[in-house]
């Protein structure tokens, strides 16, 4: 009988040494990013008024990635575009300017060569309920230059 006892003591004793059981979150379970929105627009060929993306359901971190494209450029294009999201987090609302699709259209291509924000993504914290929209706005005169802009908003957690 003792023999038994003893046998299941070192069992669990050694099961509960290997499960690897910490407090500091290592043992969580990794998840990927859940799909939030997705969109694109073919043929665009002036500004964008403020647009809703998503409503967040839940209070969380949020990853946008935005890509903006010349499809048809203007040689003589004076005109630049700029991409604005507008949320609102912990604090308040926020906004934050892109500069994915600013450039002018002279050349087709891809818009986010060289901007603050080169890869068009932007990670940021919004309030359940809220909504989370964008525009695009136009300076310059209006010209013949066609755009596209395609995004996907991601929840992290």
């Amino acid at each position: 009988m003792y023999k038994t006892v003893f046998v299941i003591a070192i069992l669990l004793s050694a099961l509960a040494l290997t499960s690897g059981g910490s407090d500091n979150g290592s043992s969580l379970p990794l998840s990927s990013p859940r799909l939030v929105a997705r969109g694109k627009l073919l043929n665009q060929t002036a500004a964008i008024p403020v647009t809703t993306l998503f409503t967040a359901t839940a209070s969380g971190l949020y990853r946008l990635s935005v890509y903006g494209s010349t499809t048809t450029a203007d040689p003589s294009s004076l005109t630049a575009y700029s991409y604005n999201l507008y949320w609102t987090d912990i604090s308040g609302a926020t906004n934050r300017d892109l500069d994915v699709i600013d450039g002018g259209g002279n050349v087709a291509g891809i818009w986010n060569q060289s901007f603050t924000y080169p890869t068009g993504t932007e990670v940021f914290q919004a309030e359940a309920g809220t909504a989370v929209t964008y525009e695009v706005t136009q300076s310059g005169q209006p010209d013949t230059t066609v755009y596209a802009l395609y995004w996907t908003v991601e929840r992290l957690e």
